[in-house]
Formats: C-alpha cells, sequence, structure tokens
C-alpha cells in the first residue's frame, strides 16, 4: 500500500521548476527509500592478516656542488623580472647541506550509488517495461572506464518508466502567458493605456502613435496568443517518469610529507620527484618498513582515516607509494647577513622567500 506522506508535495510556486516527483508515484521494491543506497556491509573491512611491504632503499641524497647551487639560483633570479642580480654576483656559499623529503601518497577509488525520479517529456518514445520486479540498486552492473579517474554514470532503472499528463500544463502543452495574463496584450507603455497623448504645441488630445488609440499593444511574449509553451513538457502535454541511477567513481587522495627543511607542501607535490615504492590492491596494507618512521606512520593512519571516512562507500581499489624528493639547503652570506635558500626536486627548483633584492626600485 502506497504511503501518501512519503513522497513530498510536488507543488511549488516557480512556474518554471520541474516537479520532483510523479503524480502517483510507483513504490518498488527496494526503492521505498530514494536517495543514497548503503553497499553491503563490511565492504571496506581491512584484511586481518599482515603483509609486509619489502621497500627498497636507495641513496636518495641528490649531491650538489657550490657551483650547481650559484647555477639553480641564477636561473630562479632570472625568472623573476622584479629580482636584482646583485646577490647572485656577490655571494658567499658558506654550507651546503643535502637532505631527502619523502612523499607518501595514499588513493581509495570508491563507488557511490543513488536515486531518485526523473522526468523527460514524452513524444511516444518506446518505453520497456516488462512488468517484473525493477533489479537492486547495487545488482545492476556498471563498471568504470578507468580506475583512480573520476566518472559519473546516470542510468534509467529498467522496468519503473511510467507516463503521466503534465501537471504544469494540465496536458495542454502550453501555459496562460505570464506577462500578459492570457489576454495577448498589455497596457501601451507610452500613453499609460489612455489611448491619447497631450500635444503641448496644439493644446489638444490626439491618439497615441503607438497604439492607434486603443490604449494596448500586443504581448511579444505570447505573439498575442495568451500562451506559451510549457517548458516542463516541451508543449507534448505528458511527462515520462522514471527512476534514475546515479553512480559516482571518485578518486580520493591523502598525501603526507616527512620534510625537515620548511618549505610549502604545494611546491613539493608540483616538483620531479623519484618514486621509490609502489603498490595497488584491492585493499592495503600499511606500510611498516620504510627507513623513516614518520612514513610508516603516515601509511597507517592515512589508511585508518580512509576505511573510516569512506565506510559509506565502496572501495573499489586502493594504491599507495612513497617518493623521494632531494632537498639542499644552501647558506650564503651577502653583506654580513647569513640567508639561506632551498633547492628541491630532481630539476632543481629554488624555494628563497628571503631573497634580498625582491624589487627593481631597491637594487643598489
Amino acid at each position: 500500500m502506497e504511503n501518501p506522506n512519503f513522497y513530498p508535495d510536488i507543488n511549488n510556486n516557480n512556474d518554471d521548476a520541474p516537479p520532483s516527483y510523479p503524480d502517483n508515484p510507483i513504490q518498488f521494491d527496494g526503492y521505498q527509500n530514494l536517495g543514497f543506497c548503503a553497499p553491503e556491509p563490511g565492504n571496506n573491512q581491512p584484511f586481518l592478516q599482515e603483509k609486509n611491504n619489502v621497500l627498497p632503499i636507495f641513496n636518495d641524497n641528490q649531491i650538489l656542488t657550490e657551483e650547481d647551487a650559484e647555477d639553480a639560483l641564477v636561473a630562479f633570479v632570472g625568472e623573476h623580472c622584479c629580482y636584482g642580480k646583485g646577490p647572485v654576483k656577490n655571494l658567499e656559499i658558506t654550507d651546503l647541506k643535502p637532505s631527502n623529503t619523502y612523499r607518501y601518497i595514499l588513493e581509495s577509488f570508491t563507488e557511490t550509488r543513488s536515486t531518485k525520479y526523473v522526468s523527460e517529456p514524452y513524444f511516444q518514445q518506446i518505453i520497456v517495461n516488462t512488468g517484473a520486479p525493477p533489479p537492486h540498486p547495487w545488482s545492476i552492473p556498471v563498471t568504470p572506464n578507468q580506475l583512480f579517474i573520476d566518472q559519473k554514470v546516470l542510468l534509467e532503472i529498467p522496468n519503473t518508466a511510467q507516463v503521466e499528463i503534465c501537471k504544469k500544463c494540465s496536458g495542454r502543452g502550453n501555459r496562460t502567458c505570464y506577462s500578459c495574463s492570457g489576454r495577448g496584450r498589455k497596457s501601451c507603455i507610452h500613453c499609460h493605456g489612455s489611448g491619447h497623448k497631450h500635444n503641448s504645441n496644439h493644446h489638444h488630445r490626439e491618439n497615441c502613435f503607438f497604439c492607434s488609440g486603443t490604449g494596448f499593444s500586443n504581448c511579444h511574449t505570447c505573439g498575442h496568443t495568451g500562451f506559451i509553451l510549457c517548458k516542463i513538457c516541451s508543449g507534448s502535454g505528458r511527462l515520462k517518469w522514471y527512476l534514475q541511477l546515479t553512480v559516482e567513481f571518485k578518486n580520493n587522495k591523502d598525501d603526507f610529507f616527512s620534510k625537515t627543511e620548511f618549505i610549502p607542501d604545494e611546491l613539493l607535490r608540483n616538483c620531479l620527484t623519484k618514486n621509490t615504492f609502489s603498490d595497488t590492491n584491492l585493499r592495503l596494507f600499511p606500510i611498516t618498513n620504510h627507513p623513516n618512521k614518520y612514513i610508516n606512520e603516515a601509511s597507517s593512519s592515512l589508511l585508518g582515516q580512509h576505511y573510516t571516512k569512506f565506510n559509506q562507500c565502496k572501495i573499489l581499489s586502493q594504491r599507495h607509494e612513497v617518493d623521494s624528493i632531494p632537498i639542499n639547503l644552501v647558506t650564503y652570506n651577502y653583506k654580513n647577513k647569513i640567508l639561506n635558500y632551498i633547492i628541491y626536486g630532481l630539476e632543481s627548483r629554488v624555494y628563497a622567500p628571503d631573497y634580498p633584492q625582491k624589487c627593481c626600485c631597491n637594487i643598489l
């Protein structure tokens, strides 16, 4: 038995807003509550047995000479038109300290499903409805084109289509013109509906030129008919209603940097790195034997966060990797001031927030 209070009132005051439900919606088994569809219980439980990820150990330090450090700074200054070249020519490098930052990246590729009623104008298109119960939302086969890429798929759920008269226009295909309220004409704006215009030169009234003395002008919105096309049904007078399945594939990505020197994360995300480890599986185990303990801790923490955060989604696949990013801290003396800049990435980018001459007008 249908529950008349289940579906919200489809009446609204906005004539151009389509209704959210048909007038007489059919409640199908498994679709009593539309919206989010929870996946099967236990979908995202991690495996119980442990797995030891064996990581190769690299000598990751990228050793730079003082000449390399100077060349990197010269290239950096050359990319900034307002940076003075004085410090580059006169600096004295006093220390060059190589180190490494590791970036741990975790991706969980998830799937969510939801259902809702949608409508489209009905122009005698073929409707396939065998009368059999519609399949359960999670039993309808939908696969992503590619893993770890956001995608959305919209499908008509079989055996849920029905045709109804368009409630907005009562099946006429047109509606009363909002501009003239169905009269087909409006009060003349030039004579304000009087049909006359005062002639100041001859001190008498004469017929309005624009409305020929009638006081009215044709309504251009409806073409003098008093009616406009119903936007909801596109003039067909009927709507095809059906339940639509929305399947969203989303790649959820988090990362962690084990950096020792201050440098914005966004800079490190955009530089060239060396991949030292990568693994993809239905479910992942945390890394436990990386030489940097913070990477091990981040792997365990982020995996736990993903299992909690996406427990209402279906996790289709996971992958994680560890990238090594070479970093060199350069200390130099310029005009008796001790300053620093950082060289990072395989392409030797420079981060120099304390560069002493950032504006041409200050160059000495």
